[in-house]
């Protein structure tokens, strides 16, 4: 919008001593004379956009080792969605561990509760619960983590029915990036 008022005005400014250097000669019509110049102006975007064009193939030439496989593609993207988690819950240590096609919880270095997705239908559900049990002060508490999101992922850990970690991974799936925040 902002070209085609810069156009106008230049137009405009062109236009008028245009037509006051050519009065008397065949480019004295104004309509010849906005053709001449939509001709003009048309010649020189085309020629800079073929210039930029050629330098972008020039910068966008693929070199032959930038080339991944499916299979490198496939595992940098489980990679991406690894994350362990170590927790110290009054002498106890608890360790949450999230890959792409299964959730592990670890206390006192003890696997207690794993969820594994084996068909389609498994990766439907947007969360995990894992449970366990820990001892604290000669008493028994359960342990719950809850893992999943659809674009995030959130990690909950419940000791009886306290809050003690709450962590939020920000996946960014256009750029492939990831983000970790609260």
């Amino acid at each position: 919008m902002y070209k085609f008022i810069l156009y106008l005005i230049v137009f405009f400014i062109i236009g008028f001593s245009y037509g006051k250097v050519t009065k008397g000669t065949i480019f004295d019509n104004f309509y010849v004379m906005l053709i001449s110049l939509f001709t003009f102006i048309f010649l020189i975007e085309w020629i800079v956009s073929g210039l930029k064009k050629s330098k972008n193939k020039d910068d966008k030439k693929p070199k032959q080792q930038d080339y991944e496989t499916w299979e490198e593609f496939i595992e940098s993207a489980k990679k991406d969605f690894e994350k362990t988690w170590n927790l110290t819950y009054q002498n106890n240590e608890i360790q949450i561990v999230n890959r792409y096609n299964h959730e592990q919880l670890f206390i006192n270095g003890d696997l207690v509760s794993e969820k594994k997705r084996n068909g389609l239908s498994s990766y439907f559900s947007l969360s995990q619960t894992l449970t366990g049990t820990i001892g604290v002060h000669n008493q028994t508490q359960v342990v719950k983590v809850k893992l999943g999101g659809l674009i995030n992922l959130n990690c909950k850990v419940y000791v009886g029915k306290e809050l003690i970690f709450k962590k939020k991974i920000k996946y960014n799936l256009l750029s492939g990036g990831v983000k970790e925040s609260d």
